[in-house]
């Protein structure tokens, strides 16, 4: 009784006062009437498209991270430069903590963020009561705001600037797939109806497991 009663209430997350859940249709927003602040807003078709942006960004993650961002050339000598590889070369340079950053950031990070986002999305899509559906929701938005990995491709940029003018550089494979990486990642952001999926995952919780 008690949480069928706090399920139509919402809290503002900016001056916590309590307020019946208002009805919001597609693509309308729902505001604070005391501090204006942003409630939620209503998505269509959240879930579907959160699914499958995930899935895509899975796919992406493989040959953003095994082929090479960039491939350079200097003075008859070639070299290619992965995620990984760069990591690893600014480790050999004494960088340990950028060189972990780079590992968590831009590899560890997205990876588990988008996997995490795919399970809790494949469980609410196929009405699965999944276990553990309200712990992968709370780290994926916790992993939301550490993923990175903008900051990564601007850091390439950069050093393409700065290494044109003494070496032939060509952009890889890896670069393509990385930016196309960080606008599914976006979008995935972006789709994501928070509100939605928790009322979705609270009520997946109250229905009973068939083996």
């Amino acid at each position: 009784m008690i949480r069928a009663e706090l399920s139509r209430k919402i809290a503002c997350p900016e001056c916590d006062l309590l307020l019946d859940r208002p009805v919001v249709l597609r693509s309308q927003t729902a505001h604070c009437p005391r501090c204006g602040s942003r409630l939620f807003n209503c998505r269509h078709n959240s879930v579907e498209r959160s699914l499958a942006l995930a899935l895509a960004g899975l796919i992406l993650l493989f040959p953003a991270n095994l082929f090479p961002i960039l491939s350079l050339q200097i003075l008859g000598l070639h070299q290619q430069q992965t995620i990984f590889s760069s990591a690893m070369g600014l480790y050999g340079d004494d960088l340990g903590i950028v060189a972990l950053a780079v590992l968590l950031f831009a590899i560890v990070v997205p990876a588990c963020k988008l996997l995490l986002l795919a399970y809790v999305s494949a469980a609410l899509q196929f009405s699965r009561p999944w276990p553990a559906l309200p712990l992968a929701m709370r780290y994926y938005q916790h992993l939301d705001e550490w993923a990175m990995l903008e900051v990564y491709l601007i850091a390439v940029l950069v050093a393409i600037v700065k290494l044109i003018d003494i070496a032939t550089v060509h952009p890889g494979v890896g670069l393509y797939s990385l930016a196309g990486l960080i606008l599914i990642s976006t979008l995935s952001s972006t789709m994501l109806d928070r509100d939605l999926y928790w009322h979705l995952i609270d009520a997946r919780r109250g229905e009973p497991q068939h083996v």
